[in-house]
């Protein structure tokens, strides 16, 4: 049976479970560009299985600089583009969301990665945030 982890960023992307020993890699994402003291969406996080039901995941962030990363659970629906079995079938996840100090200038580093107990390895994250 397959176990489908998805990470979406504008795009989605899944990962079947026979692949995700094989995935456990950083990816980097690319920069985004934001104003001192808001917020700005980093990454969708949701899993489904086989009968297309919420496959529990975990995100864990380190401390940025000039900022902090908040976790807001969420519900989404999965994609027809991703599964045509559990298409438009809501499933919980986490929206990863970064917050800029309110006098914060420069670049920072968001480092999080995510992890199921379904699917062997950890994915892990990078992006770079400029803050004016």
């Amino acid at each position: 049976m397959f176990k489908k982890l998805a990470f979406a960023i504008g795009l989605l992307v899944v990962i079947p479970a026979a692949q995700a020993a094989a995935a456990s890699k950083t990816y980097h994402h690319p920069t985004i560009t934001m104003k001192a003291g808001n917020r700005a969406g980093l990454q969708n996080v949701f899993a489904w299985d086989a009968k297309c039901r919420s496959v529990q995941v975990s995100v864990q962030a380190s401390k940025p600089k000039m900022g902090q990363v908040y976790l807001y659970k969420s519900s989404f629906k999965i994609p027809a583009s991703q599964s045509r079995e559990c298409a438009g079938r809501t499933v919980r996840g986490y929206k990863v969301v970064f917050k800029a100090d309110k006098k914060a200038k420069g670049s920072t580093l968001v480092k999080y990665q995510i992890q199921s107990k379904n699917v062997d390895g950890t994915f892990k994250f990078r992006r770079t945030l400029r803050i004016k």
